[in-house]
């Protein structure tokens, strides 16, 4: 994937929050900084989806829920309705919505978490 070089400014005490934490993880900071930046703004673009930490890596998941994105996809994929995959997890329609939006919009994602989860 091609990428660009932006800058912004950041408080020196933010700065050296994203040192520590990049630092922690094995990473430049201006890496760090790309993935925060990338999943705020997924996270802005699709409300209710989170991003953590897993086997393979982050993972998007529903916010306020244990449940990963792929999940959400494979019981839509079984029960073939938003209501039902709903239901399953007790959840307003809108989550589901939500989680199918994210996972129609980066499937090559979904598919790698899944993968690395499933191993398959």
């Amino acid at each position: 994937m091609a990428t660009i070089v932006q800058s912004c400014r950041l408080e020196k005490e933010l700065a050296a929050l994203i040192s520590r934490q990049a630092k922690q993880r094995h990473l430049e900071a201006s890496t760090l900084s790309s993935l925060y930046l990338a999943e705020k703004a997924m996270e802005e673009e699709f409300p209710g989806i989170g991003f953590r930490d897993a086997i393979g890596g982050r993972e998007a998941y529903v916010l306020g829920h244990r449940v990963a994105v792929w999940e959400v996809v494979d019981v839509y994929q079984e029960a073939r309705s938003i209501a039902r995959t709903a239901d399953h997890f007790s959840w307003p329609d809108y989550l589901v919505k939500c989680a199918l939006a994210y996972a129609r919009e980066f499937p090559d994602a979904i598919a790698t978490q899944r993968a690395s989860e499933v191993g398959e």
